[in-house]
């Protein structure tokens, strides 16, 4: 069946079409849709913030079914950040209504000559002025547009960051799920698109309902019976901050110091005494996404892992209330908490070494960070340093390269990368850009990881097997997001098998692929993504770290003294991919994958 497309020029109107049958049988939908049309559709010179660039929302076959947790969506373009490709992922229900309203990618191109937001309702599409929604927040954006088109619409949003130009402005989806990493929120921000608003129908017809319902018992099953998936359906990803801080992955000032503060080792216990909601996706077995009542009348979100690690460690705030405050900031003015503390604590170091006049930052001052990270949401006549994100600072501070966190002008998260060789691998040859969650390779911080990953080793700085570990959670990440379910319940909870996974799609769609197909289909998906980086990436797509997670050990904490050994790893990873020595797919390996080699017009 081929997969069924919205296009909307902003300026000029809407049209639909699908796509040719080959893309669902070779990239499935989803994320694999989005790699085949930014390759094969986007014209070599359209520059990022260009109205040329494509703005591609695409969510999967087991979107709007029964399956668990496959309401969300991928959204990609061509990335500010890094000239490559940037994707971003949300869960939520919102994936789910666009295929339930009759489609599996939406593209935008153009740019409104003034702020709208798009809504789709039956075969009805129509663009509205957003001038009464300039300004709002993500959550108050959202509650608006649900009074206006009713409650059973679901919306996605700007914040006040996008509206500002923030380089790492993030999509928000009903004002719960913020779409991650970085890259996309600052093109929809260009495109003067406020808002997406969808209203669908009733669930789709599975294929095979009683294949599904049987793959779907089974996980629930194991959700039932597992103590790590009952762990983050306390907390979420903040349940693995214990494993991370005995590992040593948690560093404080910017990964200057492996010793962690000790109000560190109690932010777990802390978060888990304040009273809880689940805002998890509906019926999903592992809810993960949560807000703690801070009064009766004042929700916040569950700071999650990446937000405890950059804004807790890496900036010094240990104060719980104040990093839940943040995280309920980044959610409603539209941020990436990981670029967002990453830039932070660039920035407090810059000005600690003197590179800077400007001494508005201090470690641990949640107040100041607050005030900053709030700072991020107006626009200003000159661009605040901090909306620049950490790829474009280094440039402005000579000398700061070897310590700013980021890899191909993306923020690495703050989970310090010399604590696992896995990660340090995954943060440097993600395609787009230098962000470990790409691959969602957790496998350090989880207690016992599934049988189906190969090669298992218990060391963390043992390079041995970590190559081949990492391109399993590279082709099942891919495949996850091409099929549309959750990569949280996939990967960081590791609570769908292969064959299960394989299962749901076959019970939803009737396609029966084998593991060799599903390996061959993760696979074609990263190499397409590979392409795109080598061609367009801003350094050429390099896999390399910045000289601080490189060359520089950490004098004391539990990963003291380790360096992960880049080269050779890098070596082995390109070698497995069928890949040159220099990181490129061969003609051998795209002939073999049937993907059409690049040419100068390509």
């Amino acid at each position: 069946m081929a997969l069924r497309t919205l296009t909307i020029d902003l300026a000029r109107g809407h049209a639909r079409q699908f796509l040719p049958a080959t893309v669902e049988r070779d990239y499935l939908g989803g994320r694999g849709a989005i790699a085949w049309l930014l390759w094969h559709h986007l014209p070599p010179a359209t520059a990022p913030m260009a109205p040329e660039n494509v703005l591609v929302f695409a969510a999967g076959p087991l979107a709007g079914t029964s399956a668990f947790a496959s309401g969300g969506f991928v959204v990609g373009t061509r990335s500010p950040l890094t000239g490559a490709i940037a994707y971003s992922w949300a869960q939520g229900h919102w994936g789910a209504q666009l295929r339930r309203v009759g489609y599996d990618v939406l593209v935008i191109r153009g740019q409104a000559p003034a702020w709208v937001y798009l809504a789709i309702e039956g075969n009805q599409v129509h663009l509205h002025s957003a001038t009464h929604l300039l300004g709002a927040d993500t959550v108050a954006t959202a509650a608006m547009l649900q009074t206006q088109h009713g409650d059973d619409a679901t919306v996605l949003a700007l914040g006040p960051a996008g509206e500002a130009e923030v380089a790492y402005a993030s999509i928000v989806a009903e004002g719960r799920y913020p779409a991650e990493p970085a890259g996309t929120g600052v093109v929809m921000g260009s495109k003067r698109l406020k808002a997406i608003v969808v209203r669908g129908g009733p669930p789709l017809t599975a294929h095979d309902p009683q294949r599904m319902q049987a793959a779907l018992d089974v996980i629930r099953r194991r959700v039932e019976s597992s103590l790590f998936a009952a762990g983050l359906s306390e907390v979420g990803s903040s349940h693995l901050l214990g494993r991370a801080v005995e590992s040593g992955a948690l560093t404080e000032r910017n990964g200057q110091r492996g010793h962690v503060s000790d109000h560190m080792l109690t932010i777990r216990a802390r978060l888990t005494a304040h009273p809880r909601e689940s805002r998890g996706c509906q019926g999903c077995p592992m809810p993960c996404y949560f807000d703690l009542f801070q009064s009766p009348e004042v929700r916040r979100p569950v700071p999650e892992l990446e937000c405890v690690a950059g804004f807790g460690a890496w900036c010094g705030i240990t104060d719980v209330d104040c990093l839940t405050l943040l995280a309920d900031r980044c959610l409603r003015l539209g941020l990436d908490p990981v670029a967002t503390s990453a830039a932070v604590s660039f920035l407090m170091e810059c000005q600690e070494q003197g590179l800077t006049q400007q001494k508005s930052l201090a470690w641990g001052d949640g107040e100041a960070v607050l005030s900053a990270v709030e700072n991020l949401g107006r626009k200003h006549e000159k661009r605040d340093l901090l909306s620049l994100g950490v790829g474009e600072m280094q440039g402005v501070f000579w000398g700061s390269e070897a310590f700013a966190p980021q890899v191909k002008g993306q923020a690495m998260p703050a989970l310090d990368v010399r604590a696992s060789y896995l990660l340090a691998l995954a943060t440097a040859t993600a395609p787009i850009g230098g962000d470990y969650r790409y691959a969602m390779a957790y496998e350090p911080f989880h207690p016992a990881p599934p049988p189906w990953i190969p090669e298992q080793s218990g060391m963390p700085h043992d390079s041995h097997g970590k190559v081949a570990r990492l391109i399993w959670h590279e082709r099942f990440a891919a495949v996850l997001d091409a099929a549309g379910i959750c990569r949280r319940l996939g990967l960081l909870g590791y609570q769908v098998s292969p064959g299960e996974l394989l299962a749901l799609i076959a019970g939803a769609t009737g396609v029966v692929l084998t593991g060799a197909d599903m390996s061959r289909l993760g696979e074609r998906i990263l190499t397409v993504e590979r392409l795109f980086a080598r061609r367009y990436a801003d350094n050429d797509g390099v896999d390399t770290l910045p000289l601080r997670w490189l060359r520089e050990p950490l004098e004391d904490g539990p990963a003291a003294d380790q360096l992960p050994p880049l080269a050779s790893m890098l070596a082995a990873y390109y070698q497995r991919h069928g890949w040159s020595p220099a990181g490129d797919p061969t003609p051998e390996r795209l002939d073999e994958l049937g993907i059409k080699r690049p040419t100068s017009s390509a």
